[in-house]
């Protein structure tokens, strides 16, 4: 059984997750091969941020297959993650907008991207992830262990017991 949470309410605490945290798992796929690792990201809202290598994996996997996964944990409290699935977009930095998130990256890793960028600046590229779906482990008022889910396709949130079949 769904219960309707406050859209505004789960939405806010999931920005609060992302902005508290550094580093991201990222999946990505072609045809039959799923690869994930960790990114170092920044965020903007609920839009996550990260810079990489044209000649790597992920951005040939990225532009064959936008829609991507990842998965943040709550660094207060062990219990607490979530799983984000949205779409990626490959941004050049020499675009307007791949150099406004430059200044986002620049302002969360300073020292970081400043070397990428001076090292291999032909390479770079950023990397700017819109969330479709964030589903994350919570306790209901009864502390019955539940998922809580933010569908920013349908603007709704809401909460289904774990013991629940689940979407």
């Amino acid at each position: 059984m769904r219960t309707k949470l406050k859209f505004d309410e789960v939405k806010e605490e999931k920005v609060k997750l992302l902005e508290q945290n550094k580093y991201i798992v990222l999946a990505t796929s072609l045809g039959s091969r799923v690869t994930a690792r960790y990114v170092q990201y920044a965020s903007e809202g609920l839009t996550i941020i990260f810079f990489t290598l044209t000649n790597l994996k992920k951005v040939v996997q990225i532009k064959a297959n936008p829609k991507v996964a990842l998965c943040v944990r709550d660094p207060t409290n062990y219990l607490s993650n979530a799983s984000i699935e949205g779409t990626a977009e490959i941004v050049s930095p020499q675009e307007e907008e791949g150099k406004r998130l430059a200044g986002i990256m620049k302002k969360k890793w300073p020292g970081y991207f400043e070397w990428w960028y001076a090292y291999v600046p032909e390479l770079i590229v950023f990397v700017k992830v819109t969330p479709t779906l964030i589903v994350s482990y919570a306790l209901t008022d009864e502390k019955k262990p539940a998922l809580k889910y933010l569908d920013l396709q349908n603007k709704t949130a809401y909460q289904t017991l774990i013991e629940e079949k689940q979407e």
